[in-house]
């Protein structure tokens, strides 16, 4: 074999190497992306459960105990862009210490924060509160659930007046007052690794509309 030769055949080998480096990496880069939008993906839908878990849940209670601390149970629906806010009381307390002074009741609110790092960038929170008492919307502990939400849309279902409605609030006298929506309705909007993005669409139904009172109570 002359000198020529092996040097052409350094050159075809060198060449080989590059081209299945370049692939090996690029497949690896596009694996990377592709499991990354999986989790991303996974992620929103365990939030969507733990979400639709506390609003089958949700409850309002007709207890007027007088002489007592007033524990208001509420639910409140605001229409906030990109990210809608949502506060229930729900019975979606999870015990974790055998000896805590709580129960299965809670104060939930699901709401959009600023993302720390990136401020361009929205998260979709949800607090827990499992002391429910006069001030529903306060309080309580917050996690972040879903990185970076395009958007979290909510629509509820009046069964009385046969139509969505964008907030809802048993808080006010002209609003909705001691009632609550039959359906939810729920897109969850997210951006995948190309900038399109990615819809969660799914309805939710409520198991009590009504209030409820629970033993030992006072109407």
């Amino acid at each position: 074999m002359t000198l020529i030769e092996v040097m052409l055949a350094l050159s075809i080998a060198a060449g080989v190497a590059t081209f299945i480096y370049v692939s090996a990496r690029d497949v690896t880069r596009t694996k990377a992306r592709i499991e990354s939008d999986a989790e991303r993906v996974r992620e929103a839908q365990a939030a969507l459960d733990m979400f639709g878990r506390d609003l089958r849940c949700a409850f309002l209670s007709g207890h007027k105990k007088p002489l007592q601390p007033i524990v208001d149970s509420v639910f409140v629906g605001e229409d906030n862009d990109p990210i809608d806010r949502v506060t229930v009381t729900t019975f979606t307390h999870v015990h974790r210490q055998y000896d805590a002074n709580d129960s299965d009741q809670a104060e939930v609110s699901w709401f959009g924060v600023d993302d720390p790092r990136d401020r361009r960038k929205m998260n979709l929170a949800r607090r827990e509160s499992a002391s429910p008492d006069e001030e529903p919307l306060e309080g309580g502990e917050v996690r972040i659930l879903v990185h970076d939400v395009v958007q979290f849309q909510l629509d509820y279902y009046d069964v009385e007046r046969d139509e969505w409605d964008e907030e809802w609030d048993t808080t006010q006298a002209t609003a909705q007052p001691q009632r609550l929506p039959l359906q939810v309705r729920v897109v969850l909007t997210l951006l995948d690794r190309f900038g399109g993005e990615i819809n969660l669409a799914t309805q939710f139904p409520l198991e009590m509309q009504q209030p409820i009172l629970l033993p030992g109570g006072f109407q």
